[in-house]
């Protein structure tokens, strides 16, 4: 199927696209682990598609932002939910094979090194307007979508996580309600007086998702994969076998051993809430998304939420972003950049990052926006929603604390969540773990590197 629209230079959009070359693409798209093809969907000619992964009472947000640019503009634009990060990440791979793409497309920032290396994209910095008030962007957020100093993609949804915790758990324990843990030491502690007490089956769980091992690793200033968390060349290691690495994982073994931590599955984040919400675990860790979720489950529950910075090994430099950014297709014609320009500056306007953030939890990321936020009161009113918040400010900007840059994630995210189960339920010994993990992970970095080419 051919893209219909609008051509540039008079090159179409697919042949421009075919000079990705096929075998590229595939040979990136292979690093997802699906072998099944996409199926494309029909692009049409009179209207801006965005392709994103905002289900739910998010993409109903997303939605309402993209019906009030229209009625600004006269533009018609599509936000068209395309599943999971994955599901529209795979749906992107199949689109550019078939040479029918959208204008744009929300890509999780855990595989940012992969549509890169599709050659597919054009820098988000050459399509927003000359006046854009790039100097107002946290820099915290954008830290992280800057390759080699360009802005190739524009933040959004984008967060950290924190610690939630019950409190009603916390006083029948003990514990203090309004003094949550720093480590990961006073964690095992806490969790351990709740179950003592019987005010909680467990004292802590999170969904098993390698992002909540990019934390830990994040705040000790130990990045987690080389060659500068993978910013300064193809990454060829992971640093399990580290001081760090073996701190983590004896602390996470001996939590499992006590029974102080339950393991809601593999990337489990709807069962890992559920869990907390029910009040079978005194103790969450999750994305700040669910902070209007989690006020309002504590509210139906009857208990009282509490919220903390997410507990470290012992030192604190930062911690690294989470969420997606926006992706434009290289190819477009200069109506259609002038178009996409538009929409991503009315996204990203104070206005609308302040309304995107009350509605969703992922923090706003323009400093004007936040300002507003500040003089209403917000943070004051809604303390959760600035733990988060004061939590990313506080962060140092090092290669740890910008997430992994790493092709082949999909991969390396499985080997480092299934390694982990083996330590914790002691399938293994600690020391034959992390050097297993280390392995396969090398041996899934090299096959990334001869199969791109």
């Amino acid at each position: 199927m051919v893209y219909k629209g609008t051509v540039r230079d008079g090159v179409s959009r697919r042949r421009l696209l075919a000079g990705v070359g096929s075998a590229a693409i595939g040979a990136v798209a292979g690093c997802l682990g699906d072998d099944e093809d996409g199926e494309v969907d029909t692009v049409e000619d009179d209207e801006l598609t965005v392709w994103h992964a905002m289900g739910g009472g998010l993409g109903e947000a997303l939605d309402a932002l993209g019906e009030e640019f229209e009625a600004e503009t006269d533009i018609e634009v599509n936000m068209e939910y395309q599943g999971s990060y994955e599901d529209t990440l795979n749906s992107s791979f199949s689109a550019i094979e078939a040479g029918t793409v959208p204008e744009v497309v929300q890509i999780d920032s855990l595989h940012a090194r992969q549509i890169l290396d599709t050659d597919a994209m054009t820098s988000v910095e050459g399509v927003l307007p000359e006046d854009y008030p790039f100097d107002d962007f946290l820099e915290p957020v954008t830290d992280f979508f800057e390759i080699d100093g360009e802005l190739f993609s524009l933040p959004f949804n984008n967060s950290n996580a924190i610690l939630y915790y019950n409190k009603d758990v916390f006083e029948e324990a003990g514990l203090d309600p309004e003094s949550p843990p720093e480590t990961l030491g006073e964690v095992m502690e806490y969790s351990r007086e709740i179950v003592d007490a019987e005010a909680a089956d467990y004292g802590i769980t999170w969904p098993n998702h390698v992002w909540f091992i990019e934390h830990w690793f994040a705040l000790a200033d130990q990045e987690i994969v080389d060659n500068e968390n993978g910013r300064d060349d193809d990454p060829t290691t992971v640093h399990t076998e580290t001081d760090t690495g073996e701190a983590l994982w004896e602390w996470w073994r001996e939590m499992n051993q006590d029974d102080l931590y339950t393991n809601p599955g593999m990337e489990a984040w709807d069962e890992a809430t559920e869990i907390f919400y029910g009040e079978t675990s005194g103790m969450l860790l999750t994305s700040t998304a669910a902070v209007a979720g989690a006020i309002n489950a504590s509210e139906e529950q009857g208990f009282e939420l509490g919220t903390g910075y997410y507990p470290a090994l012992d030192d604190r430099t930062g911690v690294p972003i989470g969420g997606a950014s926006f992706w434009v297709f290289d190819g477009l014609s200069e109506e259609r950049e002038e178009q996409v320009g538009e929409l991503l500056t009315f996204l990203t306007e104070p206005e609308h990052q302040t309304t995107w953030h009350r509605d969703t939890g992922y923090y706003p990321v323009r400093e004007t926006a936040v300002e507003e936020l500040q003089d209403e009161g917000w943070f004051e009113d809604s303390p959760h929603h600035g733990t988060a918040f004061d939590q990313l400010l506080e962060s140092e900007s090092t290669p740890a604390t910008l997430r992994m840059l790493v092709g082949p994630a999909r991969q390396i995210s499985v080997i480092l969540q299934e390694g982990s189960v083996d330590v914790f339920q002691e399938s293994v010994e600690l020391d034959e773990g992390l050097e297993d993990m280390r392995e396969e992970a090398e041996a899934e970095l090299e096959r990334y590197v001869e199969a791109r080419g």
